[in-house]
């Protein structure tokens, strides 16, 4: 994964020449962190998202009312095209400053900052037509200090890995030190595009949702992410095609953080809990799995990372005091 960290010093003169793409200038920047916490090599105008560090201007918002088309394209509702389409042309990193290859048919998610996750088997058949599931926003961390948190459910393609739909839930996402919901779609081309944010409170009940529309054989064309506060009403959707993959590989739950070096900067009740998770087929048949594979990283900081299933319910726990 260290295949382009001779280019660092030819990243570090570019990246200042392109402009960022609608949608990064208020991510949180690896610049933003305090100095001693910033992975080595990686640009200070890089950001920080659920699928690792990227160039600003690889990350591209899609406005409620666009779409993204399967060519990379962002189009309006009349069709016209509000952002062209075009790949990456700076490397992506990883949260320890290793790059990932723009293209990697394959990869498995843990290359980011994933410390644990709840997932199926890859390749279930048949494949999803729509997953749901209910969670609460966790309190804030005890420790504030330039530290990302990423909350999510997902699913990916369990064969190429060509992207991941998330509905995610953000600690200081956007540099602002509160919590936040926004819809991803990565890493078509080395790029990543997210819908609208929303503003979500500590307790709020949050629904995130991810339906597939003009489906045949298990494919769908299109895809719906919404996330809706179901406690203010707020609500946020990223319209998507696919790229002509079956979303067979199920995420009931996941832990992704960045720049944390002690477990008090994570939330302080130390749990958050995805509940009435269910994901269904094409034809609207429920396809959750009885039975989830668990999956925690080591590494420092050792916060006691725990997952605990059952068929309809992730509970990620950690330690939230150091």
């Amino acid at each position: 994964m260290n295949w382009s960290r001779h280019l660092c010093a030819a990243v570090l003169a570019a990246t200042s020449l392109a402009a960022p793409a609608a949608g990064a200038s208020s991510l949180t920047t690896v610049g933003s962190v305090p100095e001693a916490r910033r992975p080595a090599g990686v640009p200070p105008e890089y950001v920080v998202t659920p699928n690792g560090l990227f160039h600003p201007s690889c990350v591209v918002k899609v406005e409620e009312g666009q779409r993204l088309s399967a060519s990379g394209a962002v189009l309006r509702a009349d069709g016209s095209i509000a952002e062209p389409a075009g790949a990456c042309a700076y490397p992506r990193f990883v949260v320890h400053g290793d790059a990932v290859e723009r293209v990697e048919p394959g990869m498995q998610p843990d290359y980011s900052g994933w410390v644990a996750r709840s997932d199926s088997n890859a390749n279930i058949t048949p494949p999803a037509g729509s997953s749901d599931a209910i969670f609460n926003v966790p309190s804030a961390p005890t420790t504030k200090n330039g530290q990302v948190l990423y909350y999510f459910p997902g699913l990916e393609d369990g064969g190429a890995v060509q992207t991941i739909l998330q509905p995610v839930l953000a600690w200081n996402g956007f540099n602002d030190a509160r919590w936040t919901m926004t819809n991803w779609n990565c890493c078509k081309s080395g790029k990543t595009w997210h819908g609208a944010t929303i503003p979500v409170n500590t307790g709020d009940k949050i629904k995130g949702t991810m339906k597939g529309s003009n489906c045949t054989g298990g494919v769908c064309a299109n895809w719906m992410i919404s996330s809706t506060d179901k406690t203010t009403g707020q609500k946020t959707s990223f319209n998507t095609e696919s790229y002509g993959q079956a979303f067979d590989w199920y995420f009931g739950g996941v832990k992704e953080v960045y720049f944390v070096t002690q477990c008090s900067q994570y939330p302080a009740n130390g749990s958050i809990s995805f509940k009435k998770v269910h994901f269904y087929d094409t034809a609207g048949v429920e396809t959750t799995p009885a039975d989830w594979n668990h999956w925690v990283a080591g590494g420092v900081p050792a916060c006691n990372y725990q997952v605990t299933t059952s068929t309809h319910t992730t509970t990620i726990t950690f330690t939230a005091a150091q």
